[in-house]
C-alpha cells in the first residue's frame, strides 16, 4: 500500500490538465477504487499509467473514427507534458489494464447514477432485459474464445461477443450488463444481472423458465416480471378473475427441477388476453392483483419494451457511428472495448437526464444523436482556457438543453421487423453504370 501511495504521489500532480477536466464526468476516486479492487493500479512511473488507460479505452468510444494514438492525444493522456508516446506504449497500456477495472467502474457508475426518482404515478420502476451482439475483428483468438453464431449456410463471417443487458425504459440508463461468449446463453446472463427492489421488468418469450423468472422475484423486494406467453404454454386456471384474466398454474419440468432442487412441482402466475391494434395478445406476469395491474394497463406497458432496442440502437447507430465491427483482435481486449463502450453510453445518458431535468421533460425526449455529438464536441476541441472550462461548457450545455429537446413521441405507428444488413469483410460490388 505504501508503494502505491508514493507512486500516486508522484503521478497526480503531474496529471495534464485535460485529463483534471475529465473528471467533471468521472469522479477519479472511483477509477482509483475499480483499479484497487482489480489490482491494477499503477506501481511503476509510466508515460500511460493506468488511470489514463482507463480513459483511453472509453475514449475509443466516444471517438469511434479516431486511431489509438489520436484518443491518446484528443484527452492529453500523455505523462508530465512529455511527447505523444508510441503508438505500442498505447497498446501495451490496455493489455496491462485488463478488463476487470472496466467492469468494475461500469457496475460503481450504474450503481452511483440509476437511483430512481420517486414516481407517485408509477411506483414500480420500469425495467427491460434483453441480448445484443457485437462483431468481433476475424482474428484466431477471437474465432476460439468468442465463437460466432451460425445458420443453414453456416458460421458468421465474424466472430462475436454477447452482451445481456438490464434498462431502465424511462431513461434509457444501464443498470447491469455481464458479458459472454457465443456459447453462453442469454438466459444465463441474465442470472447473473443485478435486478432492482419496487420494479417491474420486462422480457421478451426467450427469456421464459420457472426457475429463472422464480428466482428473479424472490432476489429482492416487489421484483415483478411482465412477458409475452407462449401460444403451447401449459397451465391449468386456479382462479378467473375477470374475462381473459386469470390466476393459472403451471408445471416445472422435471429436468428443471433436476437442475434446481429447490422449484416447487409447480408454479403460479398471471396469464391475462388482452386485444392490441385489433389482434388478440396474451401476457403472463407476477402482478397478481387486477384492481393494482388493470389487464389493459399491463398490455400498454409491455410497449415499453422496445425502449431497449432503442437504447442499442442509440449505441450501436449514434456511438460506434454504424461501424458493425469492433476494434480489438484478442479477446480480452475486446471485452474490455466493450465495457468501455458501456461506459461512454453510460456517461451521456448520465447527462442527458440532468438535461432534461432542467427543460423537465421526459429523458426520453432528449436527442441522443445531436445531445452526445454536442458532449463529445466539448471533448474533441481542447479549450486554451483554465483546466477548469469543461465543467463550465457543461453548465453552459445545459442551460441550452431546451434546444435538444425532441417533439413528443407519435401514437399508432408500425415498426414491422427487417432484416439487418450485415457486416461483409468484402467491398461492395459497385454497379458498372456507376462507373461510366
Amino acid at each position: 500500500m505504501s508503494l502505491l501511495a508514493n507512486a500516486l504521489r508522484q503521478t497526480l500532480p503531474r496529471v495534464p490538465d485535460r485529463l483534471e477536466q475529465l473528471s467533471a464526468l468521472i469522479d477519479p476516486t472511483w477509477i482509483a477504487q475499480a483499479l484497487g479492487t482489480s489490482g491494477k493500479a499503477s506501481i511503476r512511473r509510466r508515460k500511460l499509467p493506468a488511470e489514463h488507460a482507463v480513459w483511453l479505452v472509453i475514449g475509443l468510444a466516444l471517438f469511434r473514427d479516431r486511431p489509438l494514438w489520436q484518443v491518446v492525444q484528443q484527452l492529453d493522456l500523455s505523462l508530465d507534458g512529455q511527447a505523444l508516446p508510441a503508438p505500442s506504449v498505447s497498446v501495451q497500456a490496455r493489455q496491462r489494464l485488463g478488463e476487470e477495472p472496466l467492469a468494475e467502474l461500469f457496475g460503481l457508475l450504474t450503481q452511483a447514477w440509476s437511483r430512481p426518482a420517486v414516481n407517485v404515478r408509477q411506483p414500480l420502476r420500469v425495467l427491460a432485459v434483453d441480448g445484443v451482439v457485437w462483431s468481433a475483428p476475424d482474428t484466431p483468438e477471437n474465432r476460439v474464445e468468442l465463437g460466432s453464431c451460425s445458420n443453414q449456410h453456416g458460421l458468421s463471417p465474424w466472430p462475436q461477443i454477447r452482451a445481456t443487458c438490464l434498462m431502465d425504459t424511462h431513461s434509457h440508463e444501464m443498470l447491469d450488463a455481464k458479458l459472454g461468449a457465443m456459447d453462453c446463453g442469454e438466459l444465463s446472463l441474465a442470472a447473473q444481472l443485478r435486478g432492482e427492489d419496487h420494479s417491474v421488468t420486462l422480457f421478451d418469450r426467450a427469456y421464459f423458465s420457472a426457475a429463472f423468472l422464480l428466482d428473479w422475484q424472490a432476489a429482492g423486494t416487489q421484483r415483478h416480471w411482465l412477458m409475452r406467453a407462449r401460444d403451447n404454454l401449459r397451465h391449468e386456471i386456479v382462479q378467473q378473475l375477470a374475462c381473459g384474466d386469470a390466476l393459472i398454474r403451471m408445471p416445472v419440468s422435471p429436468q428443471a427441477r433436476k437442475a434446481h432442487p429447490h422449484l416447487p412441482s409447480h408454479w403460479q402466475a398471471r396469464l391475462i388476453e388482452v386485444s392490441v391494434g385489433g389482434r388478440l395478445r396474451r401476457f403472463i406476469t407476477s402482478l397478481l392483483c387486477p384492481r393494482t395491474h388493470p389487464a389493459q394497463e399491463l398490455a400498454e406497458l409491455y410497449h415499453q419494451r422496445w425502449e431497449i432496442e432503442l437504447g442499442f440502437r442509440e449505441i450501436k447507430q449514434t456511438l460506434q457511428e454504424g461501424e458493425p465491427v469492433l476494434r480489438s483482435k484478442q479477446p480480452a481486449l475486446v471485452r474490455q472495448e466493450l465495457w468501455g463502450v458501456l461506459i461512454a453510453y453510460t456517461l451521456l445518458r448520465r447527462w442527458m437526464r440532468e438535461m432534461a431535468v432542467h427543460v423537465q421533460v421526459e429523458p426520453q425526449r432528449i436527442s441522443f444523436h445531436t445531445a452526445s455529438y454536442a458532449i463529445v464536441n466539448l471533448l474533441a476541441v481542447p479549450s486554451l482556457d483554465s483546466a477548469g472550462t469543461l465543467p463550465k461548457q457543461l453548465a453552459a450545455l445545459l442551460a441550452q438543453s431546451r434546444h435538444f429537446v425532441l417533439p413528443p413521441r407519435r401514437t399508432g405507428r408500425s415498426f414491422p421487423r427487417v432484416v439487418k444488413k450485415r457486416a461483409s469483410k468484402f467491398p461492395t460490388k459497385k454497379c458498372q453504370s456507376a462507373l461510366n
